[in-house]
């Protein structure tokens, strides 16, 4: 029995098959696609070999050093009431009445300021949670763009080894020839210095064309820039990543460290 075509959004539920994004039912759907039709079986590994290699989440960013001090300043501050001025009757004239109590002094608020110091401590939970959510967010909004961008079919898909510079190291690569975008996904490749950068080339028929650079910010990052050379996303290339200096041309000089299959 021939099996019914697949719709046009097939790749986009075929990416939120796998973020885990679907309804029961789209789930099926995608299920019944993969039994029938071996493009679907093909894309789905392309995908989901992309997730594997995507960072689980953002390196946690410490929140300003001066917010704790600022926090607990400010919740002092509201503790630390001034004293009321003393009644007539509490001031003592000299030698007019002998026999009148010292004035008791006034002990310090210490209960205000435990309960200061309460809210300091709720308020700097607050500030975390904030923050941590803020991260996760942006995490998830990362991850949705890379998978999205992985599953268009016009996009130029490739996959990139280390060598012996960087011989753990490998890539996802997609070039967007509409945008004239590229977004790499790199694994096991250590972030350089100030002084130095990666640069994507592209490797046809001529001398390598210089496609982009970036510097990842931890050993698994994504990094996304606007190509400068509309070759980078014409023909289908070899792509290259060298290390080179930041203030050299742009003219491949450095060690190569990844690159796709010719």
């Amino acid at each position: 029995m021939t099996s019914p075509p697949l719709p046009e959004n097939w790749r986009s539920l075929l990416a939120g098959y796998v973020l885990d994004d679907l309804t029961a039912e789209e789930a099926a759907q995608v299920e019944q696609w993969i039994e029938h039709h071996p493009e679907v079986t093909t894309e789905l590994a392309s995908l989901q070999a992309t997730w594997d290699c995507l960072p689980l989440g953002l390196s946690t960013v410490a929140p300003p050093p001066e917010l704790r001090d600022r926090t607990l300043a400010a919740a002092i501050a509201a503790a630390a009431v001034p004293a009321e001025p003393a009644s007539p009757a509490e001031i003592l004239i000299p030698n007019q009445f002998p026999s009148a109590a010292p004035i008791p002094r006034r002990r310090f608020p210490w209960g205000r300021v435990g309960l200061a110091l309460g809210w300091a401590a709720t308020a700097l939970a607050l500030a975390f949670a904030l923050q941590e959510n803020q991260r996760l967010r942006l995490a998830l909004r990362q991850t949705e763009t890379v998978v999205a961008s992985f599953s268009q079919p016009a996009n130029r898909l490739y996959t990139l080894a280390g060598t012996e510079a960087e011989p753990q190291a490998n890539a996802r690569l997609v070039v967007n020839p509409a945008d004239q975008t590229a977004l790499i996904v790199t694994t096991d490749l250590p972030p350089l210095g100030e002084e130095q950068i990666y640069r994507l080339w592209a490797l046809a028929d001529s001398d390598p064309v210089f496609c982009g650079e970036f510097n990842p910010a931890t050993a698994e990052d994504t990094n996304q820039w606007a190509l400068p050379d509309a070759v980078c996303g014409t023909a289908p290339v070899q792509m290259l990543i060298t290390t080179e200096r930041a203030d050299d041309p742009p003219v491949p000089a450095g060690d190569l460290v990844m690159q796709s299959e010719g």
